[in-house]
């Protein structure tokens, strides 16, 4: 009766076995395929609000009150070096995706009534010698700024800058920027490359509710370009974990650490017509790169007038976010160009 039993057990673990077998071959065949790693592995496209966590930037009342005189950057100690990286080979050219949003579709995840930090890059990178045809502005539709800008902050819009306006152009040793301010936010990572299980995202919208550029996806879209020389830069909150794009001759200036909040320096005012600004981008572009309040350095290899290098308007935002935010929101940097790059 033992030996009966004890084949009765065989037989039903092989049955068992059997039917574990046929159905992880059925699962495997109605769920998707494991997307492979690499440069051309597959991403996600727009990720919808529902799967999103949403980090808003926060406005709080002190920041206006803790304006003051500017805090210089340190001379040794922070991201610059003081010596002057590669220039920018001759003929070779600048390209640019500015994005910026204060006004998401609906009234939720409003930041301001219009985005600023978008149009003082744009000013900022042509008195650095980019020609506006270059320049890929997307920002908030009110005011439109036809003048200037190339439609809405649509996922759409991002995509089609950077994969079909700008990548066919580019050359090897030219030069990218890749500007963000808006909300940030995280979901979960199904790719396997994040340690915490969170994928970061940058919440952009599709024209009427928002969606996500996931960070996987953003590291895909620049993943084969010809050159190396691409400065990004990130006012959002969770900012610090968008170094998905890091690579050799790369530099990622990031408005907060990967689990923190970044402050609104102004709403604006549509009745003067002022636009809206991020704490770290007034720093950083209004006054380090378009004021040249961070020109700390001498380069003795620049002639006339200086302006900012990447890490000097970094060290110039850093030292000048407020003192009783220096806690909750910390700038970090991913610097991968030798020494210091002059955009």
């Amino acid at each position: 009766m033992k030996r009966k039993f004890n084949i009765l057990i065989v037989s039903t673990v092989i049955i068992g076995v059997v039917l574990s077998l046929v159905g992880m071959a059925l699962v495997s065949q109605a769920a998707p395929v494991e997307k492979q790693q690499g440069p051309n592995r597959e991403v996600p496209k727009p990720i919808p609000a529902s799967n999103i966590e949403v980090v808003k930037k926060v406005f709080s009342e002190d920041v206006a009150r803790e304006k003051g005189k500017p805090s210089p950057p340190p001379k040794t100690g922070g991201a610059a070096t003081g010596v002057l990286g590669e220039p920018l080979a001759d003929g070779a050219n600048k390209y640019a995706v500015v994005i910026g949003i204060c006004d998401y579709p609906g009234e939720d995840y409003d930041i301001c009534w219009s985005d600023g930090d978008s149009v003082n890059m744009y000013n900022a990178l042509v008195n650095y010698g980019y020609t506006s045809d270059n320049i890929y502005l997307l920002r908030d539709t009110t005011p439109d700024h036809p003048e200037i800008t190339d439609g809405a902050a649509t996922f759409s819009n991002i995509e089609d800058a950077v994969l079909n306006r700008i990548k066919p152009k580019v050359k090897s040793g030219d030069e990218i920027v890749f500007f963000f301010s808006g909300h940030g936010g995280r979901t979960t990572d199904t790719s396997g490359d994040e340690a915490d299980g969170k994928d970061e995202v940058l919440i952009v919208h599709n024209g009427s509710e928002i969606v996500g550029i996931l960070d996987d996806t953003l590291a895909n879209w620049f993943s084969d370009f010809v050159t190396t020389r691409i400065a990004f830069v990130f006012d959002t909150c969770l900012a610090g974990g968008q170094n998905d794009v890091a690579a050799n001759g790369r530099v990622i200036a990031m408005a907060t650490g990967e689990n923190q909040s970044a402050y609104v320096y102004s709403k604006g005012d549509p009745t003067t017509g002022e636009l809206g600004e991020g704490v770290f981008s007034h720093y950083f572009v209004n006054e380090g790169m378009l004021q040249g309040k961070a020109n700390t350095h001498d380069y003795t290899e620049v002639e006339g007038d200086e302006p900012a290098t990447v890490e000097e308007a970094f060290d110039y935002a850093k030292a000048n976010i407020p003192p009783y935010l220096k806690v909750r929101q910390k700038p970090v940097i991913s610097d991968n160009f030798v020494d210091d790059l002059l955009l």
